[in-house]
């Protein structure tokens, strides 16, 4: 996958995805919509809701691989089974993930219970993508300590009107915002 993001005041305005292994071209414009091969996508059908029950749940586990980060990645996916979902998925193209959530494909994509994070090249083109359809793109955790994207109040609740830090360490992105904080909560453990 190749992707590529425009940033504006340190926030993605403009980015752009390409598959070569599916010929899919994702682009998304800040105030003028995502689309795949030129077609307009959405990550919800208008009316539609989506909860974590019946969400096709991806996540990626990156390199990590102390004791400690394995038993924290994969007891965050043991919960999410426990708890319920449709199913699971790992692609190993975290861009992708965030795109496949756009288009609906999964519900919800999360990264960074370990030191498996990505990095802004992974989140800045297809989260403009995501956002543009209709997604909520957050940390998991909390961003690291900008008052521009400080996401979490001290009780971990989420801030109104604050906004995803793409040099965050943990990514969560969902079709709706129930989905993201439905899962964070999971994941998390809380």
């Amino acid at each position: 996958c190749v992707s590529i993001a425009y940033c504006e005041d340190g926030r993605p305005v403009l980015g752009v995805a390409f598959s070569p292994g599916t010929q899919e071209l994702y682009i998304g414009i800040k105030g003028h919509g995502a689309f795949r091969n030129g077609r307009r996508i959405q990550s919800l059908a208008r009316g539609e809701t989506k909860s974590l029950s019946n969400a096709v749940v991806c996540y990626e586990f990156g390199y990590a691989r102390s004791e400690a980060s394995v038993d924290k990645m994969v007891g965050a996916v043991k919960r999410v089974l426990n708890h319920g979902c449709r199913s699971t998925r790992s692609t190993g193209c975290g861009v992708l993930d965030i795109c496949y959530v756009a288009t609906g494909r999964f519900d919800v994509v999360y990264t960074g219970i370990a030191e498996e994070g990505w990095k802004p090249w992974d989140y800045s083109a297809a989260m403009v993508i995501a956002e543009e359809a209709g997604c909520t793109i957050r940390s998991m955790i909390g961003a690291p300590g900008s008052d521009l994207f400080d996401e979490f109040d001290a009780a971990g609740m989420l801030v109104e009107g604050s906004q995803f830090d793409v040099y965050s360490s943990s990514m969560i992105c969902g079709v709706n915002e129930t989905v993201v904080e439905e899962c964070r909560q999971v994941v998390l453990g809380l």
